[in-house]
This record gives structure tokens, sequence and C-alpha cells, in this order.
């Protein structure tokens, strides 16, 4: 005796609509049909879903009924059991319009559901879920560029392509005609005015705008771009550009097909080196300009060129190649640090170090910093100045330490008074910086405008206090000028 027909409710996993299917003993189709029934929308009017009935008398069709089915396509849908069990897969292959018609049935194949349909491939997370993950990624990467020290101009520019990106995509939701706009860059400015920082949160503002599908930047120069002999160059600019992108190559050189998502930024500083000509006329700079113009129109899906440098030379170098000027829409300058924000950087490096900067030393710091910009003029290195003196600074304070011994006499100290000295920054080191770097002297050159007398043996004012360093030595603790052994660490 045949086993009993059984019946499923079972909904399309795509597109949400709902069918009934009777299945024989043999689990093979006798009969589909969608559910006609009127649905109401939030204006109150109805809408008619699903349309004919499959495995029926056509003469029963009528015009109310005629909506069209899924003809000749694979549906995905996802059972809902009577009892509230888990439900299974059931994959429908649909016949054509006029088979149905004639009374032919589904093919249909069934299987269990997985646990997780969106990790199985069968569903995609939720639409609002990952909107509020693009919205906070942007805030994060706003929030980011918000804190950053000074670049208002820059701030402004990089807002606006938001709102514009934003504007047209609600026009484009709205069926009005959007005109994309250029999502490369030219970013001008001195050195260390946050060009390259800025880049890097671009790259996730545009990534949480759908623009690019990681948040990467690749960061290259001249010499990562052009080679030395012909052929070399457009292949190095290439491998670059596939970088940015995310295009990986297997060891043939052949394109791995996958499904990682791809899209990124190719950030290119002093891109105005590659237009230099050299005088034996062998020169490749040309070569990549047109490797990376060409990827530009082919690739400009995935891939968003950022190219940076001093204001002058990068205009005349966009001006000077058509195929570039043409590419490039949006102007950022970054503007240089004026003094107290200089200050506001140097506190935050000196704080995000670890260490404590004393009065007195950030009053010679700024002085320092203000004698600097002076002598520099436009090679000022802004916010790279103010790191080369903190890192200075920092390495003074560990030679002043050991000078006066601290590393070998730490047992002597409190904690608290071995911190102190070790996250202190004072007077005395910053003294010793010296940011012009090799300098000439009346002796020759040296690494500073500073030199340190020679520390002869038993020598007391290793150990003496300065007025503005801790006093890590009281006298009650250490007498001047007496010797304390010094500890060796167990042999192991």
């Amino acid at each position: 005796m045949a086993s009993k027909e059984t019946k499923h409710l079972v909904i399309d996993m795509k597109t949400g609509f709902a069918y009934g299917i009777v299945l024989d003993g043999d689990g093979k189709c006798v009969s589909a049909m969608p559910f006609n029934n009127d649905v109401q929308k939030l204006d109150g009017t109805s809408v008619k879903l699903f349309g004919p009935l499959v495995g029926v008398n056509p003469a029963s069709i009528t015009p109310a009924n005629a909506n069209p089915l899924p003809y000749g396509q694979t549906t995905v849908a996802v059972e809902l059991a009577q009892d509230g069990s888990r439900g299974k897969v059931f994959t429908i292959k649909w016949p054509s319009k006029e088979d149905a018609q004639n009374g032919v049935t589904p093919l249909i194949a069934v299987r269990q559901l997985p646990a997780d349909l969106v990790q199985a491939g069968f569903a995609a997370r939720p639409a609002s879920t990952t909107a509020v993950a693009e919205e906070q990624a942007l805030e994060d990467a706003l929030k980011n560029i918000n804190d950053m020290i000074g670049l208002d101009v820059a701030k402004r520019d990089i807002k606006q392509n938001i709102a514009i990106a934003r504007f047209n995509r609600l026009k484009e939701e709205m069926g009005l005609t959007a005109k994309p706009i250029s999502r490369h860059m030219v970013f001008t400015g001195n050195p260390g005015t946050g060009k390259t920082t800025f880049a890097r949160e671009v790259a996730k503002i545009y990534h949480a705008l759908g623009f690019i599908g990681r948040p990467n930047v690749t960061e290259v120069t001249r010499k990562d771009l052009v080679g030395g002999f012909i052929g070399q160059t457009a292949k190095a600019t290439t491998a670059k550009i596939e970088e940015a992108v995310g295009i990986e190559r297997d060891k043939d050189g052949n394109i791995v097909v996958s499904d990682k998502p791809k899209g990124g930024i190719l950030f290119i500083d002093e891109a105005y080196d590659l237009a230099r000509s050299g005088d034996d006329g062998k020169d490749f700079g040309k070569e990549s300009i047109n490797t990376l113009v060409a990827a530009m129109e082919n690739m400009r899906e995935d891939l968003v060129v950022i190219v940076a440098g001093y204001t002058d030379p990068m205009k005349n170098f966009i001006d000077t190649n058509p195929g570039l000027k043409s590419r490039f829409m949006t102007y950022i300058e970054f503007s240089d640090y004026n003094l107290q924000q200089l200050g506001e950087i140097m506190d935050f490096m000196v704080k995000d170090r670890g260490y404590t900067l004393a009065p007195d030393a950030r009053e010679h710091a700024m002085a320092l910093l203000e004698k600097e910009r002076s002598r520099s003029g436009k090679d000022f290195g802004n916010g790279r100045t103010v790191r080369n003196l903190v890192e200075m600074a920092e390495k003074e304070l560990a030679m002043r330490l050991d000078s006066e011994d601290i590393f070998t006499r730490k047992d002597e100290l409190t904690t608290e008074n071995m911190t102190t000295a070790l996250t202190t920054i004072t007077l005395e080191d910053v003294k010793r910086v010296n940011l012009r770097g090799i300098s000439d002297t009346s002796i020759g050159i040296s690494f500073g405008e500073v030199t340190r007398p020679p520390v002869r043996a038993n020598d007391d004012s290793r150990i003496k206090p300065t007025p503005h360093a801790p006093n890590l030595f009281p006298a009650a603790e250490v007498a001047v000028g007496a010797k304390t052994p010094r500890r060796r660490a167990p042999k192991v």
C-alpha cells in the first residue's frame, strides 16, 4: 500500500512568497499551489502576491489569479512545520509556463534545514543589521577624523564627499538620475600634516559607504612602482594596484578566483616623482602613470587612488597629464599646524607613549618647535618634527637615568619613585634634544649641539639629582660619595 500523501507549507527564502506543496509517498510532487491571499499594505491598499495554481486544470485560472510564478526558475524554500519542529529545505525546480498550464508539476528535492541559515549560505544577514553596522563604522571613522588636531579644511572636504554619496544614494532609491562622483583624490601639503593618517580613515569611510570592499590602504612611492628595465615598471605597478584591490594570483601568475571582498585605496606619496625625466632617457615613470590611468578606468568600481605631496609640484603633476587630470576631482589641502596645534600634538604623543612632560620641559620644547619652524620654513616637518622631538626626549631620559645608575640601583627605590623616574621627561632631557640632526660645530660634525662631559670613575655628580629631575636618592637613603655594590643577576 502506497504511503500517505503529505502536505507542506514552505516559504521562498529569497522572495518570502508562500507555497503549499503536496508530496506522494515516494516524495514526488503531486501539486504545488501559491497562497493567493490579499496582503494589506501600510497605506490601506491591498496587493495580491501570488498567481495560478500549478498541477490543476488550466480552465480554473482566472485573470484575478494569473500573476506570474517563477516559471523555469529554481526556488529554495524553508518549510514551516505544523507541530513547530524544525522544518526542511525544499529546492523547487518550477516548470515552464506552458508546461505548468498543461499540468506538469515541479521537481522537488528535500533535505534537512541547516542550524545556521546565514552561515550555510541560504540567507543573507538582515539588511537592517548590515546598515546599522555600516553606519556605526562610518561614525567611528568620522570620529577619528574629527579627533585629529587641526585639518579643518580637509575635514570639511571629506564630509562633503560623504554628503554627496548619501545624496546620490537617496536619488537612486527614488528613481532619480544620480551622477557618480570621482572617488580619486589629491592630497596637497607639507610633510607631517596628516595626509597618510587621513587616507587610512578615508578608507574606513569609503568602505562603510560601500565604495570599496575592504578598508585597506596600500602605501607606495616611486620606488615601489618603477623598475629599472623595460617591462618591469608595468609589472610592478600592476602588482601594487592588485594588492590594493585585493586580487590574488597563484604561483603561475593566474588570478585566483575568490569570493573575498574586493576594493581598496592605493596611496602614492610624492606622486610627482613618477613624472620626473631621466637625463639618459631611461626613466620609466611615464609607463607607471599610463598603467595607473588604465587601472583607474578599468577598475573604477574597486580602485581608489590618492596621490599626495607638496602643493605646487602636485598641481604641476596633475596639470601636465590629461589622463590624470580628468580622473581627479577632489583636491584636499593640508595646511601647516600652528604653534598651539603642535603643542596639542606633542601633548597627545607624550601621553600616548606613557610619559609626563614637566611644565618647564614643555615650555622649552615649545620654544624648540617655534625655533625649528622658523628655521626650516617650507621644509618644516610639522607632526613629524613633533614626533622626532618626543622620541629624542625619550632617548635622553633613558641616557640620563643610565648615567645616574638608576638601572643598577633600582632596588634602592620605592615603586612610586621608580615609576616617576621612568615616566617623567624633565627640562634636562629636553635641553639635550637637537632637532637639526647633523650640525656643524667648531670641532667638526656631531649629532647634537650639546656635548656631554666624559664620566669619570667615582664621579658622584652622576647620582646627584638635578633641579628638574625627580629626587630619586634622598640624602637620608644614600650618602653623597657612598659606594653601592652593584647587584648582578643570578646565573641560570
